[in-house]
């Protein structure tokens, strides 16, 4: 049976959803970023947000690179072929921003 290939372009909201379920295929190289390249990624998303003058829905799209998966439409389990570095800096990223978030909170 032939498989369907076909690329979308997802807000990253929604690929941080319930949508998804990433896993990493036993076959894919260990995460290997080191603080420069996460640095750089947060620098390149900070830069496009800019001064936080505009509304972030009124930007425009940011290109983050393609992501590859295989997954089914009708299951969030998916397995990353490409894009495991991002996917995984992201992650820590924003789990470091909920960490700040949450202080503040506890502060306040």
């Amino acid at each position: 049976m032939p498989v369907a290939i076909h690329a979308t372009e997802k807000a990253l909201c929604k690929v941080f959803s319930d949508d998804f379920a990433f896993s990493i295929p036993a076959y894919q190289r260990p995460y290997a970023w080191t603080k420069d390249q996460a640095s750089e990624l947060l620098t390149d998303l900070l830069s496009f947000l800019g001064d936080g003058s505009e509304a972030v829905t009124d930007a425009n799209p940011y290109f983050l690179g393609s992501i590859v998966l295989i997954k089914s439409e009708d299951a969030p389990e998916a397995d990353v072929v490409d894009g495991q570095q991002r996917l995984t800096t992201l992650t820590i990223l924003l789990s470091v921003l909920r960490g700040c978030l949450e202080s503040i909170k506890t502060i306040n």
